[in-house]
């Protein structure tokens, strides 16, 4: 079957400027997904939809296609089925659309080859419509979350699992998106991600990690720096490029 990975990758990201290509251990963020689904042989496309055009020559530069993204599609609440649906579209008129869609979110750089490969093989073997991939809550338990207005008071967003014992907790995960596998004409038929049914697919909180704030991304670095002197390797999918000449853009 037919493979493409899909980037959405838009420029007016506003917590951390320019996101998806900010600095990270040599290279744009991006270039670490680009270099993720380029490894792992299953593509044949790796599309970036994006509304900057310093991100779509990043994305060139690293090996990736680019498909420029109409204004209606680059706010920040638009949602990334419609940016799929409109990829999907192209395609077809070109008669190049595909059997299954990746969607493979640039803020997840420690994502690497190997988790996209796996998760393939789990999507096709059990022949799923909808597949997100996930991590396991760590350090917290969403069952206990509150909320408080102005003066500070609390309460409960979860009434049925306040002050229960963390071990009678029911294990709990987070979707990430380091790896959304669909079917396409399932997924053009629902026009959503989450479609009916979608499976989980559980992969290391570490690699699944999304970088959405600054704290965000001051954690995913010392990540890096903490696995790398553990494993006395980089966790980081390795990039084949020389770094994009920014100085030169």
């Amino acid at each position: 079957m037919k493979s493409i990975a899909l980037i959405p990758a838009r420029g007016n990201s506003k917590r951390i400027p320019r996101k998806n290509i900010h600095p990270f251990f040599g290279h744009p963020l991006i270039a670490y997904t680009i270099a993720a689904a380029k490894s792992t042989g299953i593509f044949s496309d790796i599309i970036v939809s994006t509304d900057d055009p310093l991100i779509g020559r990043v994305a060139e530069w690293y090996g990736a296609s680019v498909l420029a993204r109409p204004e209606a599609l680059a706010g920040g609440s638009v949602p990334t089925q419609d940016v799929a649906l409109h990829v999907l579209d192209t395609l077809e008129a070109q008669g190049k659309l595909p059997d299954l869609l990746c969607q493979l979110m640039p803020n997840c750089p420690l994502r690497l080859s190997g988790d996209i490969r796996s998760q393939y093989r789990l999507f096709t073997e059990k022949k799923r419509d909808f597949q997100i991939s996930s991590v396991p809550y760590r350090g917290v338990y969403p069952h206990w979350a509150m909320g408080c207005d102005a003066e500070g008071k609390g309460t409960w967003l979860f009434s049925e699992g306040k002050m229960t014992p963390s071990q009678e907790l029911q294990s709990a995960c987070c979707p990430t998106g380091a790896v959304w596998w669909v079917r396409v004409d399932a997924f053009r038929t629902q026009k959503k991600f989450y479609g009916e049914p979608f499976h989980l697919a559980p992969m290391d909180a570490n690699r699944g990690m999304d970088i959405d704030t600054p704290e965000d991304l001051e954690l995913a670095e010392t990540l890096v720096h903490g696995l790398a002197a553990r494993n006395n390797c980089s966790p980081l999918e390795p990039v084949d490029r020389a770094p994009f000449p920014f100085d030169n853009a």
